[in-house]
């Protein structure tokens, strides 16, 4: 499988992601991402979030609205690497725009892709490369006889 990159779920392809008009139900996202926990995790329940909220006092005025919004259910991670102690997988849900990033620490796999199309098909929207290829069930059968 090539590396796949530039992942986004929004209601619509796109060529400039500010000129989305159909936006992401916010409050339907968080709640696909708490019923699914057993594959997903806010920032704020991972071991860094907990330390950042722990120690916020701490953290430099000029840092902390950032850090605060990433402990906010606006990022979320999943696949974790023991081994090397991140997560593979990171999710976040863009305020300004109604869309979802998706990242990858390491190449995505037809795990990841099936787990995102999953909560792209929640959210009545769309799993996209680079704004403009649609990632769908049949996407991932090809992938699946090569």
């Amino acid at each position: 499988m090539k590396k796949i990159k530039d992942l986004y779920i929004a209601k619509e392809k796109f060529n400039n992601i500010n000129k989305i008009e159909k936006k992401i139900d916010y409050e339907k996202w968080k709640k696909f991402i708490d019923t699914h926990k057993d594959y997903y995790i806010w920032n704020e329940d991972t071991e860094d979030g907990i330390f950042r909220k722990n120690n916020i006092d701490k953290i430099p005025d000029w840092a902390k609205e950032g850090i605060l919004r990433s402990l906010n259910k606006t990022e979320s991670y999943a696949e974790f690497n023991s081994e090397k102690k991140y997560y593979e997988i990171r999710i976040c849900f863009i305020e300004e725009l109604n869309v979802i990033s998706i990242t990858s620490q390491k190449r995505i796999t037809l795990k990841h892709l099936k787990m995102l199309l999953n909560m792209a098909n929640h959210l009545d929207a769309l799993l996209l490369i680079d704004g403009k290829t649609v990632i769908d069930q049949q996407f991932i059968e090809e992938l699946e006889r090569k």
